[in-house]
């Protein structure tokens, strides 16, 4: 049985968690603990892996929770599945870094919220974008032409590469901007530097029994505005973000390339990171569980502010 102080868990071996396998092992770190609900995900990890413990239920949990040691998950179940898992291992007392969605509603934020600190956890989302190197260049370029004062950001996809997906139920299929979009929905709140004041939003159901056109504006208390734009009825996926302050303008498009708009000239942005912005949350994600650093991912509270837009479009329904 695994028990070294400190004990990582991964709880979820498909696609997503194999990405965050491939993160960890970067910094040469893999999981104390596997857990999967299907156990063909786990059979060639278990060959790879012969000093991990592996679960395919939380339950089997119980068997090896030390209270001397400290525990910390890393979530990549279904979207559907995110609440429940990080609920249940919160209750076990594990501090958990959970995929989005955090819930599909703010009454499931909220019951994270209560008890990760009625247990003294840390709870945290993955909204990688925070990571991104042209994020943090756009943050480092825009601060010397003082505060930003708009924000608009587009994220589409297409929800019939989805419909009849066993991870996505009807309720979830109903609210896709918290899927994907909400990456968007979080960096603009987070870029905003700055609580909201007022929302307006809508959504409508076009083309589908699904919600798949998704609009927001918002107040920020700084006096900044953002907007947000969400088609799932695209042939294609598509991330857009700009980003405005006096003087400077910067565009990105998909997070994998940026413009600068300064003073009528046109500047390509320049990077020389190489990691990936999953990688590099994963970074301060392990020196956070190894090294007690902070970790400067976004906290399960944050997450209201989020449900506080997407709650508005759903609340404005038109067909």
């Amino acid at each position: 049985m695994v028990d070294k102080g400190k004990n990582l868990i991964l709880v979820g071996c498909g696609k997503r968690g194999l990405g965050h396998l491939s993160a960890m092992k970067k910094f040469n770190k893999v999981p104390d603990i596997f857990c999967d609900f299907n156990p063909k995900s786990l059979e060639n990890l278990n060959n790879t892996h012969r000093n991990s413990d592996f679960y395919t239920d939380l339950e089997s949990l119980n068997k090896l929770i030390n209270k001397s040691s400290k525990y910390y998950a890393v979530i990549a179940v279904d979207a559907k599945s995110n609440y429940k898992v990080a609920k249940t291992l919160l209750e076990k007392g594990i501090n958990v870094l959970m995929e989005k969605p955090p819930g599909l509603s703010t009454n499931e934020a909220e019951k994270l919220i209560d008890i990760s600190k009625d247990l003294n956890l840390d709870c945290f989302i993955g909204f990688d974008r925070r990571f991104n190197p042209y994020v943090a260049k756009s943050i480092e370029i825009i601060k010397d032409y003082g505060e930003i004062f708009n924000l608009q950001a587009e994220f589409n996809k297409d929800i019939n590469e989805w419909i009849g997906h066993r991870a996505f139920d009807e309720n979830l299929l109903d609210k896709m901007v918290l899927e994907s979009p909400i990456h968007s929905i979080d960096l603009i709140n987070y870029l905003s530097s700055s609580s909201i004041k007022n929302v307006n939003g809508f959504s409508r159901r076009i083309g589908s029994k699904y919600r798949t056109s998704f609009s927001a504006l918002i107040e920020y208390e700084n006096g900044a505005s953002g907007t947000i734009n969400s088609s799932y009825l695209t042939s294609g996926r598509s991330e857009k973000y700009s980003i405005h302050a006096k003087n400077c303008s910067i565009y990105l498009d998909g997070i994998n390339s940026g413009k600068i708009f300064y003073k009528s000239k046109i500047y390509e942005m320049e990077i020389s990171e190489d990691l990936t912005s999953t990688e590099i949350q994963m970074k301060n994600y392990l020196e956070y569980v190894y090294d007690d650093k902070k970790f400067n991912g976004a906290k399960i509270e944050e997450s209201l502010n989020i449900f506080r837009i997407t709650e508005k479009m759903f609340d404005n329904t038109f067909n």
